[in-house]
């Protein structure tokens, strides 16, 4: 199985390797080699990455000195193990030839952004903290020391965790995936191992019998033994590509390729690289060689095993999650975001903001405030929360000014036609105050209250409703309403799951693009463990644009504070209220002063924080 990264690691072709493979099989020997290699053959200046500065040590300790004292070759270049030299220590490994070992933390951005390094040998790349001090990404800080070299080479390894999250897989997904193809020992069909063909016997009590575990062909149909499965993996050192195959998707001759579909007759050469069917020239470049392999390619762990430790994680997600990450070295991803894009896509329809179709019975906003402009969305609700993206505008500018604001009232202002000719107006709109211009947003929302034009706050706290039951006061006590966060994208990923026009159906306008829709699927459902409980929560990948996203939440959360009197039958066609600042916020009762009234301040409007409409 390590023979075909092995290979990559010495390829002139190739500049990354990347390892997505499960825990305890090929990923630190792979490093190991890769060290020696450039130390003994081709003398360079190495870089070892590990999480930490002490696991960095450890691994001094407990890997990198046995290889050096136990290989033969090794040994004879690099001084003694107890001789106190400056050149053999917890951190550096000098050898005569040469060549440098510098052994550090991805913790440490000191030791990160220091002398040129021509490999950069990454190991346990998920386990990196976000960012080095305050120098940024780990693993792009080391790799910037490669910079001055034509040759420089970066080797990553690590099993996976969660999608959207994991380091090595977004490098995987970025490189040529490779997968190991194995042949069927009754039909010859080369293929890869999936979790989903392995098939094991109930007894007459419906006990699960893993001792039977086999894996089904996909050609064929045959049940390999335990004993076929380990031959055919180990027949795969025979193949000139040790049974390594790219299968990463790719367009020529004006059609689209998917490899990893290929039957045996596909067109790989004699190297793994996919080729175009028609031209046969290859379709996807080998620079970035990414190598991904389960337990079931195991010599080392039998298919029971692997089976008995699937069925002690099933009926548990925590458990599963880490028999999915360690064992399949697949990435983890909690099914409330598991949402197709391209069916999205596929989705839109012709319509816009002057023929909007006559299901939308209310118009809502969604607001997003960043540094350098506005980013708003319009959606139509109709019965059963069904809704129609009306269209989403992106106000350039410096939010501190009033130009962005100005031409954001104009949007909120401004009818909207149906295709049965009624007029529309946007009955509700939230504004996100949690960024740089809070005030701004205050300043903005308090005189069109009435207008029911809200400041609001994430809230991303577990059980929290998407709209309040009252409103929240800031620090210079202005009306902002703490909007549920995970909640409301609970609500909308559900939503996106609704294959059928109705209760809950998503549309999209014609004019929303791939990017839009990029960003919003960028959230991505983790679990975490806070005092002591795992709770579910909504956090977006670092580097990703989520504003879609967030203007959908907040167009929804507008759609929770419409008051309960506005009929789901009915067109909202009348103008704006009039402009009416927000009120002071309930404040508790104070105590009355002897023989005198007591006089309480006016509760905030309740009509507009009441739930429980029939189109929601």
């Amino acid at each position: 199985m390590a023979l075909g990264p092995t290979a990559a690691v010495t390829d002139p072709r190739v500049r990354f390797v990347s390892v997505m493979a499960p825990t305890q099989e090929f990923k630190t020997e792979l490093i190991n080699n890769a060290a020696g290699y450039y130390a003994h053959q081709d003398a360079s200046p190495i870089l070892l990455v590990l999480p930490t500065v002490n696991l960095a040590e450890s691994y001094t300790k407990d890997r990198l000195d046995p290889l050096v004292d136990e290989t033969p070759a090794l040994a004879a270049i690099a001084p003694p193990k107890k001789s106190r030299s400056p050149d053999r220590t917890l951190d550096r490994l000098a050898f005569e030839t040469g060549a440098v070992i510098d052994i550090v933390g991805a913790n440490s951005p000191t030791d990160l952004a220091s002398r040129p390094k021509r490999i950069v040998l990454a190991d346990e790349i998920d386990k990196y903290p976000p960012s080095a001090g305050k120098e940024g990404d780990p693993l792009a800080l080391a790799e910037e020391r490669q910079s001055t070299f034509w040759n420089a080479k970066s080797i990553r390894a690590c099993s996976p965790t969660q999608k959207g999250f994991s380091r090595i897989g977004r490098e995987y997904e970025m490189s040529d995936q490779r997968r190991l193809f194995v042949k069927c020992p009754h039909c010859d069909e080369a293929q890869p191992l999936t979790f989903d063909r392995v098939r094991w016997d109930k007894d007459e009590n419906g006990q699960h019998l893993p001792e039977t575990a086999g894996v089904v062909c996909r050609g064929c149909g045959t049940i390999w033994t335990e004993t076929e499965r380990r031959k055919a993996i180990q027949a795969v050192a025979l193949e000139p590509d040790f049974g390594w195959r790219q299968t990463k998707p790719f367009r020529c001759c004006g059609e689209d390729h998917k490899p990893l579909n290929w039957t045996d007759g596909g067109h790989w050469n004699e190297h793994g690289e996919a080729c175009c069917p028609k031209c046969s020239k290859p379709g996807v470049p080998v620079r970035h060689a990414g190598f991904n392999a389960s337990k079931l390619y195991s010599l080392t762990q039998s298919l029971e095993q692997t089976v008995r430790k699937f069925l002690s994680s099933k009926d548990d997600l925590s458990l599963l999650q880490v028999f999915t990450n360690t064992q399949l070295a697949e990435l983890w991803e909690e099914s409330g975001t598991a949402v197709d894009p391209e069916s999205l896509l596929a989705r839109r329809e012709a319509y816009g903001p002057d023929n909007i179709p006559s299901g939308a019975l209310v118009l809502t906003a969604g607001v997003d405030v960043q540094d350098n402009r506005l980013e708003c969305e319009i959606v139509g609700w109709g019965a059963g929360r069904e809704n129609w993206g009306v269209e989403y505008h992106v106000i350039h500018g410096d939010p501190s000014q009033d130009q962005v604001w100005h031409e954001l009232d104009q949007i909120l202002l401004r009818s909207y036609r149906r295709d049965d000719g009624a007029l529309m107006r946007i009955q509700a709109a939230c504004i996100d105050s949690g960024g740089h211009h809070t005030e701004r947003v205050y300043a903005f929302t308090k005189p069109r209250f009435g207008r029911r034009v809200y400041a609001i706050k994430g809230d991303g706290g577990p059980a929290k409703p998407i709209w309040p039951k009252r409103a929240s006061k800031s620090k210079t006590r202005q009306v902002l309403f703490m909007v549920g966060t995970n909640a409301a994208s609970d609500q909308i990923y559900g939503d996106l799951r609704v294959k059928r026009p109705g209760a809950g159906y998503c549309h999209f306008a014609a004019d929303y693009d791939q990017a839009w829709f990029t960003q919003l699927l960028a959230e991505r459902l983790v679990r975490k463990r806070v005092n002591g409980q795992d709770v579910r929560v909504y956090e977006c990948p670092k580097g990703t644009r989520n504003e879609a996203h967030d203007c959908r939440r907040y167009a929804l959360a507008a759609l929770h504070a419409l008051p309960r009197q506005l009929p789901p039958g009915s067109v909202p066609v009348s103008e704006p209220q009039p402009t009416q600042e927000a009120p002071e916020v309930e404040q508790a009762p104070q105590p009355a002063p002897a023989k005198a009234p007591v006089k309480r301040k006016s509760r905030p409007r309740r009509g507009l924080n009441t739930t429980g409409r029939s189109w929601l």
